[in-house]
């Protein structure tokens, strides 16, 4: 406007207007020109007091404090100024000719706005060499010095194409050079090559620019990947909150962190991870006061007072900062609570931390707190499924239980079937003495089905202890010698003489003690089934004549010189490697082959777990019947244990600890505490061996039931028995004498699950 009023005076000077005319419009438009000044002035003059105003109100509720140094400075300044700023303005607006003068001419107005500039000056330079004021000397610097290294390095990779194209023409008006498209051909072939690793070298350059000038963007890509990582993997709540504090220690570049995980009470944190070095050591747990849980989920983050926190927000909160080393205390909600602490300390150079740094946290909170969730939710679904399986575990054995107690009370008869869906003349297989359905037992029982209507010769092999001699008398049984005799020998029991006497018979006066004639268990078994056992133990000198009387169906008493044909199936047996005795020259190969003909593997207890309970139910039965108690069932705790155990003696141990259990149980059902001790933790020591187990009558002190975990050490008692288990939760409930629900319970309450 004023310009416009000025331009209007000098049209008016130059016009064709008698200068009468000329000297009044021109008074009347310097008029106009003198309010318009003062106007101007009036107004310069209530800003710079509105600006004195918002210095001093933004220098009060500012809560960053070298914003609030840099504000005070630039305030008194300000009331420095405003001397010779009012000065001069009294000047301007005077009325005084001789003061309006001075104000436009004078040298005393000049003086006094340069004071003034000089007093905001002085506090502007204060602020960017101490505090540096909005950070504007690293700004310039940093983006002056990008954009020449962008020009350096475009002008480089100009003149290195100059110099290429520089060196191919003078390589084009060469004498010796090729002619024609061969020409061509070569030097388009180099400028290829060469342009294609000079933009290579050029995308290199370019990308290590970046990272120096902008490596905070590249530390916080580096991450957010390093979470995504973490969460793709969905490891466990250790690992996402080391990820998540290496992600803020590498971004911030603080002088420590440290990231707390809830506790069991809602107001207290266990530390999870340490980055860096904090001024002390930091404490494993920490409580926070209500307030400040509630700061936290109002805005997320708790600011010290060097970052500008107020007192109101970070006051009951400092303490336990100055604990953690805290200046700034970041909180992530889990489950609609604060579940993850983070405690951030200083920054490089003290510097405060800013809105975008805040923004990264509550980036980098979220994308953790989606991946704690899913991993909560990821081992409660496991939990879930694991109680579901002992469940579905638990109903299936209970129901076989049921089945086979049935099966007990309406056997009538002495056969039993191997599979409903076989035809009736294999339904009618003997097999009483035999008790089990798992798969494996069924194959063996096929076996046995297959080859007992033959008279091929039968070697049964496996551990002591699994019921080789009953698989022995259910081949007899369903043979066609059934109603002939069945003899059995066990070989390891008597000493090489003796077993060819027993084997074979004597004549009287054949050697001293010999009285009167024996009959041999052959001619004993003649008609029928012979069974041998521990077949590996047998001498040589009895092996050679056992091979005779399998060639040849006779043989003579020790002594005797009558020959005695017999007709006799032998089965023999052995837990021993036949082979590797016949490499170490103990047992005849041609025996072998005669014994072999047709080979039985029977499995120990461990490869048929699922016949262990109907075993013990069947024990269980036959020993309370012998020793008169009334004893019908074993509790849940107790099958679990027998499930467990690896049973190195197999069905004998089973058998002894059943009785021993019977034997000791002052109820009508066998619990946990009367199987014994290396059944009821799960030990399974080397060497273990069929042996039975030493009836010990327990101490007083036993007959008290286990004493429930106190609160204060529920946690370490639980850990120490996860611990000696292995990590086995079911040997730990056992261990503690718990059921396996509560213990699982109790894992879930202390975040053990």
């Amino acid at each position: 406007m004023l310009l416009g009023v000025l331009e209007t005076a000098r049209w008016v000077s130059q016009s064709d207007l008698d200068d009468a005319t000329k000297l009044a419009s021109m008074k009347t438009w310097l008029s106009v020109i003198r309010v318009l000044i003062d106007v101007f002035l009036v107004f310069a003059g209530v800003c710079f007091v509105a600006l004195l105003v918002v210095l001093f109100h933004s220098g009060r509720t500012t809560r960053h404090p070298i914003e609030k140094n840099q504000l005070e400075w630039l305030f008194w300044a300000g009331l420095l100024a405003a001397v010779p700023v009012g000065y001069t303005l009294l000047l301007a607006l005077s009325n005084d000719n001789d003061h309006r003068v001075e104000f436009a001419l004078g040298w005393t107005a000049r003086l006094s706005m340069f004071l003034a500039s000089l007093a905001f000056l002085c506090a502007y330079t204060v602020g960017i060499i101490r505090y540096k004021l909005m950070l504007i000397d690293e700004l310039v610097s940093r983006g002056v010095m990008y954009y020449l290294a962008r020009v350096l390095l475009a002008v480089g990779f100009g003149v290195a194409v100059s110099t290429v194209l520089l060196i191919l023409d003078r390589l084009t008006h060469q004498q010796n050079a090729p002619p024609g498209a061969q020409r061509v051909l070569v030097l388009g072939t180099i400028l290829v090559v060469v342009a294609l690793i000079l933009l290579w070298v050029r995308g290199r350059v370019q990308q290590a620019i970046d990272r120096k000038f902008f490596r905070e963007k590249y530390r916080l890509h580096t991450a957010m990947e390093r979470i995504n990582q973490a969460v793709v993997r969905v490891g466990d709540p250790q690992s996402l909150a080391d990820r998540m504090l290496g992600s803020c220690h590498d971004v911030f570049q603080v002088r420590s962190a440290a990231i707390y995980l809830i506790d069991e009470a809602p107001q207290h944190f266990r530390l999870m991870a340490v980055r860096g070095t904090p001024d002390h050591e930091l404490p494993l747990r920490v409580e926070l006061e209500p307030e400040s849980i509630e700061q936290l989920q109002t805005h997320s983050h708790i600011l010290g007072p060097r970052q500008g926190g107020s007192q109101s927000e970070s006051g009951i909160a400092w303490p336990l900062m100055q604990d953690l080393s805290a200046e700034l205390l970041y909180g992530l909600e889990l489950d609609g609570r604060i579940g993850v602490l983070v405690a951030l300390g200083s920054k490089p150079d003290e510097t405060i931390y800013s809105a975008e740094d805040l923004t990264f946290l509550g980036a980098l909170g979220q994308i953790t707190s989606v991946a704690l969730h899913s991993v909560r939710v990821h081992r409660d679904v496991t939990r879930l499924n694991d109680e579901l399986q002992d469940k579905v575990e638990t109903i299936a054995e209970q129901e076989r239980r049921i089945a086979v107690m049935e099966a007990r009370l309406s056997e009538g008869g002495t056969t039993a079937p191997i599979s409903s869906e076989q035809p009736h003349a294999e339904r009618a297989f003997h097999r009483e003495p035999i008790i089990g359905s798992s798969p494996a037992l069924k194959n063996v029982l096929q076996t046995v089905q297959k080859v007992a209507g033959s008279e091929a010769s039968v070697l049964i092999h496996g551990p002591s202890g699994t019921g080789k001699e009953l698989l022995a008398q259910a081949i007899h049984d369903n043979s066609p010698r059934r109603d002939g005799p069945l003899v059995r020998v066990h070989s390891a029991a008597l000493s090489p003489s003796l077993l060819e006497s027993e084997l074979f018979g004597h004549v009287k006066g054949a050697f001293t003690g010999a009285h009167r004639d024996r009959v041999g268990r052959f001619e004993m078994a003649n008609g029928g089934t012979l069974f041998l056992d521990e077949i590996g133990d047998i001498s040589l000198e009895t092996q050679v004549k056992l091979l005779r009387v399998l060639q040849t169906r006779a043989f003579e008493p020790v002594g005797g010189t009558r020959t005695i044909d017999v007709d006799v199936r032998l089965i023999t047996a052995t837990h021993q490697d036949l082979k590797s005795l016949i490499r170490a020259e103990r047992f005849r190969e041609d025996l072998y082959y005669r014994l072999n003909v047709i080979s039985i593997e029977i499995p120990g207890l461990a490869q048929r777990r699922e016949d262990i309970v109907e075993l013990a139910i069947h024990f269980l039965q036959r020993s309370s019947s012998r020793i008169g108690k009334a004893i019908t069932d074993i509790d849940e705790p107790a099958v679990a244990a027998l499930l467990e155990y690896d049973w190195p003696g197999n069905i004998r141990e089973l058998e002894n600890a059943i009785e021993r259990a019977t034997v000791l149980t002052d109820g009508d059902v066998i619990m946990l505490e009367d199987l014994p001790e290396e059944v009821r933790l799960g030990n399974n020591p080397a060497g273990a061996t069929m042996a039975s187990h030493a009836v010990t009558l327990p101490h007083a002190e036993l007959d008290e039931p286990p004493r429930p975990l106190n609160t204060g050490n529920e946690r370490d008692r639980l850990l120490e028995a996860l611990q000696e288990s292995g990590g086995n939760k079911a040997r730990a409930a056992r261990a503690l004498g718990i059921p396996r629900s509560t213990f699982f319970s109790q894992l879930k309450k202390h975040g053990l699950d």
